[in-house]
């Protein structure tokens, strides 16, 4: 299985303070939509929770991906340091380990993505949503994303 992409749809802004990013966001690993097509979350939280990942897994590092709804996470396990740049994603959902605190979750599916396309992602992702925002009247919301790191580290 190889490949993942990443989508964000629809996104709508809360109509009263604090002003909130709500859309459709997911994860499609391969060909398994992850936590679901069309899922339905906070993309700005995901993306922030993406940077981080990223640069975690840039360090050599475990990094994990949040969805703001759900038990559900994407880590990325970094591959040995052969300079390939290379992370295994792992869409996990933590279910039983919300209930309980404890487990690590169940592996519903699993690719190979170089970091490089996972930075790619990252920052055409962010830019279009700040395009999407100042399009549709959303300064503020806009003004926001644009402040939200660009380029996650590179060490």
């Amino acid at each position: 299985m190889n490949g993942l992409k990443i989508t964000i749809a629809n996104p709508v802004v809360s109509p009263r303070e604090p002003l909130l990013v709500s859309g459709e966001v997911w994860f499609t690993l391969g060909d398994k939509d992850f936590p679901a097509a069309h899922w339905t979350d906070s993309p700005v939280s995901v993306l922030g929770s993406l940077c981080e990942a990223i640069d975690s897994a840039e360090k050599g590092e475990v990094g994990e991906v949040y969805f703001f709804d759900g038990p559900y996470y994407v880590k990325l396990v970094p591959g040995p340091a052969d300079g390939r740049g290379e992370v295994e994603a792992i869409a996990v959902c933590d279910r039983a380990g919300q209930i309980s605190g404890t487990g690590e979750g169940v592996a519903e599916a699993r690719c190979h993505v170089s970091l490089d396309s996972m930075r790619a992602q990252y920052t055409n992702l962010l830019g279009d949503l700040e395009g999407w925002a100042r399009q549709h009247g959303h300064a503020e919301v806009a003004e926001q994303l644009s402040r939200m790191v660009r380029h996650p580290r590179r060490t």
